[in-house]
């Protein structure tokens, strides 16, 4: 309704993210930017967007506009792992562990779900339930818990959330 709203088009894009049309998603972002550059989750989507579509590169210069560190941490641990640089994205995620285990357990459980870590992956969602991490509503719908799907553990952590298999 109002195509001078950042907040709109992001939030566009992140109904198109989490719904699998990156490219959409993609422009929707890149127009929230455009419309204010300082807006957040620009650059926070379009960093795990572009490692969805396969150009990790890409996603370098837009975590570098973020302002939060611990955001910054979790997606070098994913860009780093992308690109093969396995001792950065090690280093990012044990300084995210290390500094905001109690923030962002959810983020924590998607690295390693990205990574194929399906063991680790599930230890954190659990520790995100316990801590009632307001992130397990996209559970289902998270494009880096993609690889858990499949796991039997991952049913029976959406039927605790009371979330339809």
């Amino acid at each position: 309704m109002d195509p001078l709203n950042a907040g709109s088009w992001s939030q566009l894009g992140e109904v198109e993210f989490r719904g699998g049309k990156l490219d959409e998603a993609e422009t929707n972002y890149k127009k929230a930017h455009e419309l204010r550059p300082d807006f957040f989750f620009s650059s926070l989507w379009l960093s795990e967007i572009y490692v969805m579509q396969g150009r990790p590169q890409d996603a370098l210069p837009e975590i570098e506009r973020l302002g939060y560190p611990g955001i910054r941490m979790f997606l070098y641990a994913i860009v780093y792992h992308e690109l093969g640089r396995k001792k950065e994205s090690d280093a990012a995620l044990r300084e995210l562990i290390a500094k905001y285990q109690a923030t962002y357990p959810c983020l924590i459980a998607e690295i390693y779900a990205f990574r194929n870590q399906p063991d680790e992956a599930f230890e954190w969602l659990d520790r995100a339930y316990a801590s009632h991490d307001d992130e397990l509503i996209y559970t289902k719908v998270e494009p880096l818990l993609k690889s858990l799907h499949n796991d039997p553990r991952f049913a029976a952590f959406l039927k605790k959330l009371h979330l339809p298999t």
